[in-house]
């Protein structure tokens, strides 16, 4: 046990649990209040809530063990990507999304499509996604605290998991909003100090380098298929595009020029994260290992630290990866209870209950959620970034094509929409458990298959309402 790191990170998780008490009474008072924070947040909360949302446990962990372990292109390739995403989101989706005023991406399209089958499609496919993310973000807490802490990996992860889960059951978003206001700040903080002790420890960014491809010579090369590294960068801009868990930030703007700036300050934000997380600390981090193959290389960084921290930067670097992963669990279990509690539940079945029973029922949607992560979480796969990129592949591959073709085409049908869903999931599951392909390469198959179908359907079905066709319009007003 190391009682100085974890005094820090107990001071810690008692503040974010103080940030939900806090946003309680709000939260409790209407749907909107619990799912969207009463759309009145502004844009620097936003871009470094954006920050800590997408740059996830993963971003501070599973990205530099992925630099350290299969080279500094790959994973600079996907988060380059995440920050190229927002700025296309924030042309792209920001400001209809926005204007819609819907409080989920479900919601979203089911304004688009009122099909009931793609009512009920959406929310699962977020669900099962989502799900499978959390399980990653679990799993970081738990290496954390075995590495970091001197704690076992189970308590580790239990520790997290009811703490994140508290407090976005009893703050809803407005809570989750402004600790991840926090906590990205605190992620960039650590980040940056981190890189720079770095780099004073190994002699300035050349030395560095040099160090870390004695040990590793290919950390610097292209040496996958190129394919991989393309489809790596496609799937997290896809991600920008679509992810509920990102867009749902734009449902917390004040107005629609606020979601836009909102997802651009996000975009260099995450970019400034990813220079310095994937290069700078990908190198020394292998520098720190030497050439040994890293056991666990999703603690590969928590090596480094160990290396170049004192107990007290190591407590509050523990502080900042525990912020990492709380604050994308968050937004990750609130989007998935939203697309059951919400956007089945209440949109569905129960149209007409109070807007206090809709809270808690969010919050009971919550809990039930999160624990049947933690139930996965005790023996999950090794690379935390790979396991949730390739479900956030899926999602892509169901979401994508028929949210901006519904947003940018009028010709866009129901029937059109609910076929390309189907098709472009179903495609990417089995390209990707029935071939070996190289990594992500499935969304080169299933994005088109997708598109391909959306058009042909459309063209070969009955065309949206007038009335809805009215409302797109309004959206791009």
């Amino acid at each position: 046990m190391k009682s100085i790191e974890i005094a820090i990170v107990v001071a810690y998780c008692v503040f974010i649990i103080g940030i939900g008490f806090f946003f309680k009474n709000r939260a409790g008072r209407s749907a909107g209040g619990f799912w969207s924070a009463e759309t009145n947040i502004g844009v620097v909360v936003n871009a470094f809530a954006l920050l800590a949302t997408v740059m996830s446990g993963g971003g501070m962990m599973g990205n530099i063990g992925l630099a350290a372990g299969l080279g500094i292109p790959f994973i600079l390739s996907a988060n380059l990507g995440s920050g190229t995403g927002l700025g296309v989101g924030s042309l792209l989706v920001a400001k209809p999304m926005r204007k819609a005023g819907a409080k989920t991406v479900a919601e979203f399209i089911k304004m688009r499509f009122p099909n009931r089958a793609i009512c009920y499609l959406v929310p699962i496919i977020v669900a099962i996604t989502y799900i499978i993310y959390l399980v990653a973000q679990m799993k970081a807490s738990g290496t954390v605290g075995q590495y970091l802490l001197g704690v076992n990996y189970n308590t580790g992860l239990v520790v997290t998991w009811l703490i994140f889960t508290f407090y976005v059951a009893i703050g809803g978003m407005l809570a989750v909003t402004w600790a991840d206001f926090i906590q990205g700040m605190l992620m960039m903080l650590v980040v940056v100090a981190s890189a720079g002790a770095a780099l004073v420890h190994f002699g300035g960014f050349e030395a560095t380098m040099a160090t870390a491809v004695s040990n590793f010579e290919n950390i610097g090369t292209i040496y996958m298929p190129i394919s991989a590294y393309a489809a790596f960068f496609l799937l997290w801009v896809c991600v920008g595009l679509c992810s509920p868990h990102i867009l749902m930030r734009v449902s917390t703007t004040k107005n629609p020029f606020g979601a836009r700036v909102s997802l651009n300050g996000g975009m260099i934000l995450i970019t400034l994260f990813s220079i310095l997380t994937s290069i700078v600390l990908g190198a020394a981090t292998r520098a720190a290992i030497g050439p040994a193959q890293v056991p666990n290389p999703d603690a590969a960084f928590l090596m480094l630290l160990d290396v170049i921290f004192s107990p007290f930067w190591k407590g509050l670097a523990a502080a900042a990866i525990f912020s990492a992963i709380m604050s994308t669990a968050a937004g990750l279990l609130l989007a998935a209870a939203a697309s059951i509690a919400n956007d089945i539940i209440v949109n569905l079945h129960k149209t007409d209950m109070s807007p206090e029973k809709q809270a808690t029922l969010g919050r009971f949607t919550v809990f039930a959620v999160s624990v049947v992560v933690l139930m996965l979480s005790f023996n999950p796969p090794t690379y935390l970034t790979l396991l949730y990129s390739a479900a956030m592949g899926f999602l892509v591959s169901g979401l994508m094509v028929p949210l901006l073709a519904g947003l940018w085409w009028k010709g866009t049908t129901e029937t059109g929409a609910l076929v390309s869903i189907i098709v472009g999931a179903t495609t990417y599951a089995v390209c990707f458990f029935a071939f070996d392909m190289p990594k992500f390469t499935e969304i080169f198959v299933a994005l088109p298959i997708a598109a391909i179908c959306i058009v042909a359907v459309s063209f070969a079905s009955k065309v949206s309402s007038p009335e809805i066709l009215s409302q797109v319009e309004e959206w791009h007003a």
